[in-house]
């Protein structure tokens, strides 16, 4: 069943990988870049109102707090894109491994079952392979 599986997903790879890269990369980079500019912009204005703020009583103690909000915002961002890097970075490995497969399996191989599936759910009547990239793989019984 194994088998099976990764050599349909090797007989795709031509047409997977590209699709596959392309779209974990758009959905990867998708937007982090343009929040963490408008949470940049959003503090700076904030900052701006704080200091005109700062001759009246009240010092504007809900604007520093928006500060912080926004800036916990934007450390959770970062914390998103070093998350996105690292999966980034499995895919591309996993793709090299795949371009590197000499031809289709004959048997099961466990190095390429560890690199290549996350799990496998069995139905009475099928199995369902995903792989680590998120591929899904159905093997009729």
């Amino acid at each position: 069943m194994v088998v099976k599986a990764i050599n349909e997903a090797f007989r795709e790879k031509e047409n997977i990988l590209p699709l596959l890269r392309e779209n974990i990369e758009s959905s990867l980079t998708e937007d982090v870049t343009d929040q963490m500019a408008a949470l940049d912009e959003q503090i700076k204005v904030i900052q701006h109102e704080l200091l005109a703020t700062a001759d009246m009583k009240n010092p504007g103690d809900d604007l520093g707090m928006e500060v912080r909000r926004l800036r916990n915002e934007k450390q959770a961002l970062r914390a998103e894109a070093s998350s996105h890097q690292d999966l980034k970075l499995r895919i591309d490995e996993m793709m090299t491994f795949l371009d590197c497969l000499p031809s289709e399996l004959n048997e099961y191989d466990e190095q390429y079952t560890r690199t290549l599936i996350d799990k496998i759910t069995v139905y009475d009547d099928h199995y369902i392979v995903e792989f680590k990239s998120g591929i899904e793989i159905q093997i009729d019984q």
